[in-house]
């Protein structure tokens, strides 16, 4: 990504639609590769044992500050990056890319937002190999996944050129 972006406003329902699975059971992550986009989604991963080899974190839960889910990130390699509520910026997707660089060389890696994380579900999808996961969490819904091969990478590119625009 060569740009900062900003959410469209009249887009904003459209970006918050449901993408993926509903997680019903954990065990559907057994053996996958997994990015978790989120604090809480993050912590119950960790919790349950399944270890998110990246985790996009911003320390708040429902926009209040929560820095419980970084006790669980003790063995991870810490990346920071900003990233204002309603945009995607460049510095962002670069980390993101990064922490999948990292995970692929066998250290887990976690990018802690300045801002807020929700839009980084993007790169979180259109970066890692195919056959990798990207779990996030639905406000009154729960986990949903998002299988990252092809055809998830393209609905990702269409809707981020649709719903953004240069900042």
């Amino acid at each position: 990504m060569l740009f900062d972006l900003k959410l469209l406003e009249d887009k904003r329902g459209k970006v918050s639609e449901i993408k993926g699975s509903i997680i019903k059971s954990l065990d559907i992550l057994e053996n996958k590769r997994i990015i978790s986009v989120g604090d809480r989604v993050t912590r119950e991963l960790l919790g349950s044992g399944r270890r998110p080899e990246v985790a996009i974190i911003d320390l708040k839960e429902r926009r209040e500050m929560n820095c419980s889910t970084i006790f669980y990130l003790d063995d991870y390699l810490i990346l920071v990056a900003r990233n204002p509520a309603g945009t995607l910026m460049r510095e962002a997707w670069l980390k993101v890319r990064k922490a999948i660089e990292i995970s692929l060389s066998g250290k887990n890696a976690a990018v802690i937002v300045d801002g807020e994380e929700d839009l980084l579900g993007f790169p979180a999808i259109i970066l890692p190999p195919e056959g990798w996961v990207m779990v996030y969490g639905q406000p009154g819904v729960g986990m949903v996944s998002v299988n990252i091969d092809r055809k998830a990478r393209e609905e990702a590119m269409n809707l981020l050129q649709e719903a953004f625009l240069p900042i």
